[in-house]
């Protein structure tokens, strides 16, 4: 038995030492990003084919690859003022009618952060409202065939409703949704 055990821990370390080899060699091989590579930041697109993109943050809203709405038309409609402030498209989603939630990230001051929903129809803003932070840091949807805009919590444990003008509607357990 005991040299069972003695072949057991000997195979074990040639296996550990062959996976420390094999790890070093790859990160040795391994390129570094280009800086164009960086600056090509592109959300995953949705099926309606909207996706957050941007040079070094997701800061516009591309259909189809082509931008759809701008950094200042987002920054503009956002519920509180952003000049010159950070903001960056944390998700999108998109309803069969046409209309995009886009969830931002805000930073209106310094230190300070401001979670808000944009919903927009065919490239018009139809409402901007700030929402509590966290409230969709795990993505966004859509309510009760449309007339209600969901967030998910960031531990995916509450889905926060909202109307489309940003009352509150209620919340519900995520494993009840």
């Amino acid at each position: 038995m005991s040299k069972l055990v003695v072949i057991a821990v000997l195979v074990l370390a040639a296996v550990a030492a062959a996976d420390a080899v094999r790890a070093r060699s790859e990160r040795t091989t391994v390129e570094p990003f280009k800086a164009a590579a960086r600056e090509a930041v592109v959300h995953p697109i949705t099926s309606s084919g909207f996706s957050a993109g941007g040079k070094n943050i997701h800061n516009r809203v591309l259909l189809n690859g082509r931008e759809h709405l701008s950094p200042s038309q987002i920054a503009e409609a956002f519920p509180a003022p952003l000049p010159g402030a950070l903001f960056s498209i944390a998700h999108l989603a998109a309803d069969e009618d046409g209309t995009l939630v886009v969830a931002i990230y805000g930073f209106p001051r310094p230190g300070e952060a401001a979670d808000g929903i944009e919903i927009w129809r065919r490239g018009r803003l139809e409402s901007s409202f700030l929402v509590p932070v966290g409230t969709f840091g795990g993505g966004v949807g859509f309510a009760a065939e449309g007339r209600l805009v969901a967030g998910l919590s960031g531990d995916g444990r509450v889905v926060h409703l909202f109307t489309r003008r940003g009352r509150p509607a209620g919340e519900q357990s995520a494993t009840s949704w």
